[in-house]
């Protein structure tokens, strides 16, 4: 193996170790702001325990850490195969992460759950939200893939 191809190799090794750790802190970033609409929306700390310590950390296991670690490996491995150590990283992360997060968020994920009105999932499936947050994952990615090489 040449020197070339152990360099190309271990860059996307890190861009999906980049991908994989990026979804998990999104994940993790959507469960926080899972409590505060809760606390905001309810007005009452019981009732956001409740929902914080059991139905919202079992919808984004089901729902959201699947797709999200698809995304985040996808984005990861593209940014590894295709990007230098320059500037470019986060360009490539986000437009990457954008196109790889609108195909999952809202092509695949309406397929395998289909969405009814006012439910999780709709929200989930929803352009403007599902472009939002794989943006996101995508420059977070580009994030860590800098920071590990």
């Amino acid at each position: 193996m040449s020197f070339v191809q152990r360099l190309v190799t271990r860059r996307i090794f890190l861009g999906a170790a980049a991908g994989l750790l990026s979804a998990l802190v999104c994940v993790a970033g959507a469960y926080v702001v899972g409590v505060v609409t809760i606390a905001v929306d309810v007005r009452e700390f019981l009732p956001t325990l409740l929902a914080s310590a059991t139905v919202l950390p079992l919808m984004l296991f089901f729902v959201v850490l699947v797709p999200t670690l698809l995304i985040g490996f996808l984005t990861g491995v593209t940014i590894g195969a295709s990007a230098n150590y320059s500037s470019r990283v986060y360009f490539i992360g986000a437009a990457a992460g954008l196109l790889f997060g609108l195909v999952v968020l809202r092509g695949v994920l309406p397929l395998i759950i289909v969405p009814e009105p006012g439910d999780f999932t709709s929200i989930v499936t929803r352009p403007i939200w599902a472009g939002v947050y794989s943006l996101f994952l995508g420059l977070l990615t580009s994030r860590f893939f800098s920071w590990f090489r």
